[in-house]
């Protein structure tokens, strides 16, 4: 049986591990429901992005197992919206979520002497934060009504 700080970590790994795979599932809807310029423009951006999130999540669910849990790995529910603004708008909300808790993983992991687990969970935060960077670009650049 993991001690009460182990336990807390997997809890927070799983929550990202969940968090992960609905953003993974949300890319990947996203990119195969635009039509239009939508599909050539931004498709590719969002099934790259599902890529990363994939890879994400299979470091997640490695971590838990390294720390003697059992990842769930169940389908989350996700947004249907074939709104591209309301994607986007989302799209970042996630992210922005994602960094704040990959930072207190961060120290939960400092806390328990898992350096390398702290520097990989760092190397997602920098790859979540180039993410929220390009969709905010994407969105500073939608006309959002008289300037």
């Amino acid at each position: 049986m993991a001690d009460r700080k182990t336990q807390k970590l997997l809890e927070g790994l799983q929550q990202d591990l969940e968090r992960e795979l609905s953003a993974m599932l949300q890319y990947l809807y996203q990119s195969s429901v635009l039509l239009g310029p939508s599909a050539v423009s931004i498709a590719p951006f969002l099934k790259h992005e599902a890529d990363e999130e994939l890879q994400h999540a299979a470091f997640l669910s490695d971590q838990i197992v390294n720390l003697g849990g059992l990842p769930k790995l169940t389908a989350p529910k996700i947004s249907e919206t074939r709104d591209l603004r309301q994607m986007l708008d989302n799209d970042l909300d996630r992210e922005r979520e994602c960094i704040l808790e990959f930072r207190e993983r961060v120290k939960q992991a400092e806390i328990m002497g898992e350096l390398g687990l702290k520097i990989q969970l760092e190397r997602l935060i920098e790859e979540e934060t180039q993410q929220m960077r390009s969709l905010e670009r994407i969105l500073r650049g939608w006309a959002t009504g008289p300037s």
